[in-house]
């Protein structure tokens, strides 16, 4: 059946799955041994990630649909907290930040009603590393939120003395 007129989907997947397998592989460079600087927050939030990973695998054995919620908000902190890094301004940072809070919040929430729930699985150490990361969080959008009005008020009295 060597006709060139059939397309043989299957051969062809065969094909793509062999030119992907190297790719599907774990990364070989850690984030900010390559050509990123290393970002302690970016770090931390990555590792929860795969924290998180971990722990909706074990979740998903009682609770497929709140497995899916926590793996949701869990991973997407690290992602919203990456975007940051890129981000076009200071309020786009402090924007993507904030939304990396609450994705946080809502994280350590879930969490915390598994903790409830003695047929759930439990993870201290999750807990502990959301906990862990709060004061973090704070501490980069007070501090971001200080220079922004720092800013304005530059930008304020350069009007002003025009």
């Amino acid at each position: 059946m060597n006709d060139p007129k059939v397309f043989d989907a299957a051969a062809w997947f065969e094909e793509c799955l062999g030119e992907v397998e190297d790719v599907l592989a774990e990364p070989g460079v850690p984030y900010g041994d390559g050509p990123r600087k290393r970002n302690a927050v970016v770090e931390e939030t990555f590792d929860l990630a795969s924290c998180v990973m971990d722990f909706s695998e074990r979740l998903v054995k009682v609770n497929d649909v709140f497995a899916d919620q926590i793996l949701r908000s869990g991973t997407s902190v690290g992602s919203h907290t990456r975007e940051a890094q890129s981000a076009e301004s200071l309020s786009d940072f402090i924007h993507k930040m904030k939304i990396a809070h609450k994705e946080l919040e809502e994280t350590d929430y879930r969490l915390a009603l598994c903790h409830v729930k003695a047929h759930y699985p439990h993870d201290e150490e999750l807990v502990k590393r959301t906990q862990a990361l709060m004061p973090l969080f704070h501490s980069i959008l007070s501090t971001s939120r200080n220079r922004l009005n720092l800013q304005l008020e530059e930008r304020r009295a350069k009007r002003r003395g025009k």
